[in-house]
């Protein structure tokens, strides 16, 4: 245990980070850190010592002596790491007899959290690598000698560590999540891998995923919040595309709330990229993918604008269930790749309606931007809920906005002129009961 902790404490220690993390942060010529990798064959993880000379980065891998901390480069015993690390860089000793030596320590990233300040709970869920536990996150200011303790969620890679690549996916997530910081967006707290098990700690919205609540308490949900949930939720898909990023799995199960306000969450899939091919021979989100996915094997922002359009369909079916719920997985390929489209509940309003078919129109590239669907819904929900909207408070909610120059003409007026050419073979249905337009 003394060995596990002298290492957690030791600042330039950053734990199982993968390569491409770690080569981000080296800069300058004889900047380093300390990495572990995973050892099938013991529960110990290797050191490996990562040293930036010019364009490249040289890993030294250092042997670890059992029961104690002691380390060994290169033939030479350490009492521990950071002896070992002092003197490197007193006597400039040359590592490889090319001239890579040690300079400059680089600390943990701001994200890197330690398990000593995380305690995990009940379970609340689970994702694509892992399972949701709400928890406890203790956030240090070490100039002010404070501490304070907040509620959490993490999720925990359900691999015992030795698994490279559910670390690699766990981190993929985290770097996306790094990226954002917007209100409609699961704020990210950071990541901890001084130890297994590896966990990615995130806001806790306690008041569960959108697709739940509509499955439990569908009945009681008013026509103007459905109508704000859509929005909020437009709000955070505009900003991700302004960042560059395609979430890859739009749906209410990965929407979750906190009070009034939507987050969207589930980043697993997401991708820092304006186009991701997918390997089609896995299994697919079926019935929330654009049927030209099936063709190019590609998602980008298009086809996030598809699986919203779908969403605002999940978010007036009452009572609650999946789209297609029908058909299976390959009927709905079929069917959807020919054309058809389910038929909105009778309690979608017309205008949602016609976003709605807007945002999964067959061809790509006659749907908006996830920027004017954002803009589309502000202007149903300025109707459905006035009270949100007070003068040039407008929306300040929002951290991402395109420019408000707008013309006089109606986004609605435009919506409705457009969604006439849209062309898909709607579902029979029998009449569903209305619940009250305002709440």
């Amino acid at each position: 245990m003394a060995q596990k902790d002298e290492l957690q404490d030791t600042p330039y220690c950053h734990g199982a980070l993968p390569d491409e993390d770690a080569d981000k942060m080296l800069l300058k010529d004889g900047d380093f850190l300390i990495q572990f990798r995973p050892q099938r064959d013991s529960n110990v993880p290797s050191l490996v010592m990562a040293v930036k000379k010019r364009t490249t980065v040289h890993r030294f891998k250092m042997e670890r002596v059992r029961g104690s901390a002691a380390v060994i480069l290169s033939g030479k015993q350490f009492p521990n790491v950071k002896i070992l690390t002092t003197n490197l860089i007193k006597n400039q000793t040359d590592l490889n007899g090319d001239g890579v030596v040690l300079r400059r320590a680089i600390p943990k990233s701001k994200w890197s959290i330690t398990h000593r300040d995380v305690r995990m709970r009940c379970k609340i869920g689970s994702g694509a690598y892992g399972t949701v536990y709400q928890g406890y996150l203790t956030i240090r200011d070490k100039e002010k000698n404070t501490a304070k303790v907040i509620k959490v969620a993490t999720k925990r890679l359900d691999s015992s560590g030795k698994d490279e690549q559910g670390l690699t996916e766990m981190m993929i997530e985290a770097r996306v999540m790094q990226m954002c910081e917007h209100v409609n967006i699961v704020k990210f707290y950071g990541y901890v891998i001084d130890r297994t098990p590896y966990l990615l700690v995130m806001e806790l919205c306690q008041d569960g995923s959108v697709e739940d609540v509509l499955r439990k308490k569908g009945a009681s949900i008013m026509i103007n919040r459905r109508i704000d949930l859509a929005t909020q939720a437009a709000r955070g898909l505009e900003y991700l595309h302004t960042i560059k990023c395609i979430h890859r799995d739009i749906a209410t199960r990965n929407c979750l709330l906190a009070g009034p306000n939507l987050k969207l969450a589930d980043f697993g899939m997401c991708r820092a990229t304006e186009i991701f091919k997918v390997d089609l021979s896995k299994p697919q989100n079926v019935r929330w993918l654009a049927p030209e996915v099936w063709k190019t094997g590609e998602t980008n922002f298009t086809t996030d604008v598809y699986a919203f359009g779908i969403m605002i369909w999940e978010l007036f079916e009452e009572p609650y269930k999946s789209p297609y719920s029908e058909w299976r997985a390959i009927t709905v390929k079929e069917k959807v790749m020919n054309g058809f489209r389910m038929s909105p509940n009778d309690i979608m309003p017309d205008q949602m309606a016609s976003v709605m078919r807007l945002a999964w129109a067959q061809e790509a590239d006659t749907r908006p931007p996830a920027s004017t669907v954002r803009q589309m819904l502000e202007e149903v929900n300025k109707e459905y809920n006035p009270n949100l909207y007070k003068g040039d408070d407008e929306i300040k909610v929002a951290t991402c906005r395109t420019a408000r120059n707008r013309s006089n003409r109606s986004l609605m007026s435009e919506v409705k002129s457009v969604s006439c050419s849209v062309s898909y073979q709607p579902q029979a249905r029998t009449p569903a009961r209305t619940p009250p337009k305002q709440g």
